[in-house]
């Protein structure tokens, strides 16, 4: 049955937030919803008390050509997913502790991603069992589906699927938090990311991954277009990991945020383009409140601090505008609470202005790009801790 969504103002800037960004100088004036700055959106609640909301993941589950929504909550035993266009709420599994993230890839064929859910979190190996469990459908998806454990990394906090070396055949990234010697607050040791082919599930590691926490991870092409590079954050910045003749190589796109650790380095990071540019994004430092562009000059990275927010947790890009050119979303998940969305003013990206999406009712965890509506254009989603919420800014850019 169709429920309606519940409509709400996309943005309702303040004043006070427009003096705060014209002070800042790094960020042009606030532009309301409907103005001629940037992309419009309207805002549609997916589903409320959601505590502690973590991620969404974006998928169609039940093979009707529609994109559905998975929720997941680190205080909910309950993992739902939501079915596009009416957000019907169908539950997968019960019984899970601090579910953390998940991936989806369809591992048989049968038109159906399987689900690899991360759970048991916790941000020492002290205090984390660390489970990885494998969810199949049982030939309706929206009954319970199977799950079965898979593997046990203390503080596994990121799952990816990733085909890393432009077979078609997918590989599962692991991104624990931290190492098994970390103690809060400096977490001091090495983090290695592990990876598994879902043949046989033997865990295998890339090394040299990170420092202190690893809390970022994304994959996605990097210098070929067939093949997904694997992107992490650290203490030590943003890393770059490349698949190359069977061999892991790992180089340091950017040291991060340059204060003394454990202030330093990076927390999340994505990559977009403005026209044939590539920029890398990032939220730094852990859990950080600068929102940083680095763009290519030469051999380096060149470190732009774009803006200064709250304590934020997630960072997307995307074309929402079809200009050819990504902009950048992000948010303060604390106080206040809102979301917010970056467009270059210029070709080069040298100064960016700021569009508040959502005022209040946003706590952002973790967004996600994708069309959700058909439309051809790129909405997005989010899902809010502090909020409890999932919602779905529909992008009615003309």
């Amino acid at each position: 049955m169709t429920q309606r969504f519940r409509l709400e103002a996309a943005t309702r800037a303040g004043i006070a937030l427009l003096i705060a960004s014209l002070a800042a100088g790094t960020v042009e004036p606030v532009h309301a919803q409907g103005g001629a700055a940037g992309p419009r959106f309207v805002t549609h609640t997916i589903a409320a008390e959601l505590a502690s909301g973590y991620q969404p993941v974006v998928v169609d589950l039940n093979r009707d050509g529609r994109l559905d929504v998975i929720a997941l909550s680190t205080r909910l035993a309950e993992l739902a997913w939501y079915e596009n266009p009416g957000w019907e709420r169908h539950v997968l599994t019960t019984g899970l502790n601090r579910a953390i993230n998940a991936a989806a890839r369809d591992l048989d064929g049968d038109g159906v991603p399987e689900l690899v859910v991360a759970h048991e979190f916790g941000t020492t190996h002290g205090s984390s069992l660390g489970v990885l469990s494998l969810l199949t459908h049982q030939g309706d998806p929206t009954e319970p589906w199977s799950i079965r454990e898979i593997d046990r990394t203390p503080t596994v906090h990121r799952v990816r699927w990733a085909d890393i070396d432009g077979s078609g055949r997918d590989v599962l990234i692991n991104a624990p938090l931290s190492g098994p010697a970390a103690e809060a607050p400096e977490y001091r040791d090495a983090v290695p990311l592990i990876w598994y082919r879902p043949d046989d599930w033997v865990r295998r590691t890339i090394p040299d991954a990170g420092q202190g926490v690893v809390h970022g991870l994304l994959v996605k092409p990097w210098d070929d277009p067939d093949r997904d590079a694997v992107l992490s954050t650290s203490f030590a910045g943003v890393h770059l990991h490349r698949y190359i003749d069977g061999e892991w190589i790992g180089s340091t796109v950017a040291a991060g945020d340059p204060a003394p650790w454990p202030r330093s380095g990076a927390s999340e990071v994505e990559t977009g383009r403005l026209g044939d540019a590539t920029f890398v994004t990032t939220i730094e430092p852990w859990h950080g409140n600068q929102v940083v562009v680095y763009r290519e000059d030469g051999d380096a990275w060149t470190r732009q601090v774009i803006d200064r927010i709250g304590s934020s947790h997630t960072i997307v890009t995307a074309d929402f505008d079809g200009d050819g050119r990504d902009e950048i979303a992000t948010g303060d998940r604390g106080d206040p609470r809102r979301l917010y969305l970056y467009t270059a003013t210029d070709p080069d990206g040298d100064a960016w202005s700021r569009q508040v999406l959502d005022d209040g009712d946003m706590s952002p965890s973790a967004c996600v790009a994708e069309d959700l509506d058909g439309d051809g254009r790129i909405d997005l989603i989010c899902i809010g801790g502090g909020t409890a919420n999932l919602k779905w800014y529909e992008n009615v850019s003309p």
